[in-house]
């Protein structure tokens, strides 16, 4: 699972985003539209019956036309309001397209150069980042630590863009600019700063003049907290007694320009027909923004411009979706090859919705459809003790993280840990589904079990054995 804000990445370690496999099988054939609508419409009630997934919003769009737009659950809870097509959800870190976009805009009219300096544009970077040019921001390769996660200011303190700045300057580089890829929300806030300074106009309302009111996006805005805004969700998260609202986040940090739109599957289905024409940028632009970026050394990431890339079963998917602790996740995943596009919102963060989508596109291209795992025989059952015993000290409120790299355990030092992974209950059973050598990472995937949950893990270990890659993904 490919997750953009790393807010949500370390929920997933804890196995939030699962759901449970159903009874249908994508590579059964299909008759007519209606026969793929209630598919779909059983594909995504059996992931919500197992979890008790509060809403859904659910948008495909096939050769340019919206052949389903539906609602599933509600949208708000408390007033019991049905979620719809119309319902408005922050779309988390799917901003970050559309901050990229701007920026490309600009980079069409010469007002911004992708290989010029950040220092260029905004005063008070450090010398540490003299090196740090546009495309590193854009590519997530700058090095920069991301101020959300680390954190260098609290979430639920209102602070000014200049103020981010100041507090992140200080700290060193995770690495030198171009040395590797990884995810900085930091990365997008200064590119909003940077359609700031070079426009006079903030990141959304460039948005809103440029391509949302041209294109009849007219419920995508900044996502603001005290506007009156028609039809909104509210978030929810899982808690071990049930559902929880969502947690609160200062709203300047809530709009920042990596995570802070709203919209819904509706104006995301018109933004799908947008990127096929050259009405927003030219054809060459956004070819440039869905080329994965290459590094120092000459490898390539699996990320563009604001863009996640990857190949499924062989067929291009261009994508990029989001999740909060306010209560949200969300995704946008278009398979160009097919001209296939899947939008998936949902108002929580228990819900898969990566692997939602992947299932909801089977049913129009069965290759889409995601691997389904059989049990294998565990040659290694120290791995899965080792992760029984990590699981059982979260619960308890340990965390050793001489077993991870030094970044992973970083991002494992959350306080809310011990009471998302009660919220699985105990652990019932894990087996090992997969096993593969990556380069000099060791995988191992297993199916585990929890009382209120089931779900895959995915754990990979370096050449020092610490793990280095944890993480997990619905089924």
């Amino acid at each position: 699972m490919f997750l953009r804000n790393r807010l949500a990445w370390w929920s997933a370690i804890l196995g939030l985003f699962a759901f449970g496999t159903g009874s249908l099988s994508a590579e059964t054939p299909v008759a007519s539209p209606a026969d793929q609508a209630a598919r779909v419409d059983e594909i995504v009630r059996q992931a919500m019956d197992r979890l008790g997934i509060p809403g859904v919003s659910l948008a495909v769009v096939r050769d340019g036309r919206l052949v389903l737009a539906k609602g599933y659950g509600l949208a708000n809870i408390e007033l019991q309001v049905p979620a719809a097509p119309e319902t408005v959800y922050q779309i988390q870190s799917i901003t970050k397209s559309f901050t990229a976009t701007g920026i490309m805009m600009l980079v069409e009219e010469g007002n911004v150069g992708l290989g010029n300096r950040l220092s260029t544009y905004l005063a008070g970077t450090p010398e540490a980042w003299k090196d740090i040019t546009i495309r590193h921001l854009l590519t997530h390769t700058s090095g920069i630590k991301d101020f959300i996660n680390e954190p260098t200011a609290s979430l639920r303190l209102d602070v000014t863009e200049e103020e981010v700045l100041k507090a992140t300057a200080p700290r060193p580089l995770n690495f030198q600019p171009g040395q590797r890829y990884a995810y900085s929300n930091t990365n997008y806030h200064l590119l909003a700063m940077i359609i700031r300074k070079v426009t006079g106009k903030s990141y959304g309302d460039f948005l809103r003049e440029r391509i949302f009111e041209p294109l009849g996006m007219a419920d995508t805005d900044v996502n603001i907290l005290s506007a009156i805004v028609p039809r909104r969700a509210s978030g929810y998260q899982i808690a071990a007694d049930g559902w929880r609202n969502g947690e609160l986040v200062a709203p300047s940090i809530l709009a920042y320009g990596g995570g802070g739109l709203r919209s819904t599957v509706l104006d995301m289905a018109r933004w799908d027909a947008a990127l096929y024409t050259e009405s927003v940028l030219k054809k060459a632009t956004l070819e440039q923004m869905w080329t994965p970026a290459t590094l120092n050394n000459g490898k390539t990431t699996n990320y563009g411009f604001g863009w996640a890339i990857q190949s499924i079963s062989g067929h291009r998917c261009i994508s990029h979706g989001g999740a909060h602790v306010t209560g949200f996740q969300t995704s946008f995943n278009r398979y160009v090859d097919d001209r296939l596009t899947v939008v998936v919102f949902s108002n929580c963060i228990g819900l898969g919705v990566d692997r939602l989508a992947q299932r909801v596109a089977g049913v129009y291209v069965p290759a889409l459809a995601p691997p389904e795992y059989k049990l294998i025989d565990d040659q290694e059952p120290q791995i899965a003790e080792q992760l029984k015993s990590i699981y059982a000290d979260w619960a308890a409120g340990r965390s050793d993280g001489k077993r991870f790299a030094p970044d992973l355990a970083k991002a494992l030092k959350k306080p809310e840990l011990q009471q998302l992974v009660q919220a699985l209950g105990p652990m019932r059973a894990l087996a090992l589904v997969e096993r593969k050598a990556d380069g000099d990472v060791r995988r191992y995937r297993y199916r585990a079990t929890f009382q209120r949950r089931q779900f895959l893990i995915v754990v990979g270990f370096d050449k020092d054995d610490l793990i280095a890659d944890f993480r997990t993904e619905p089924e």
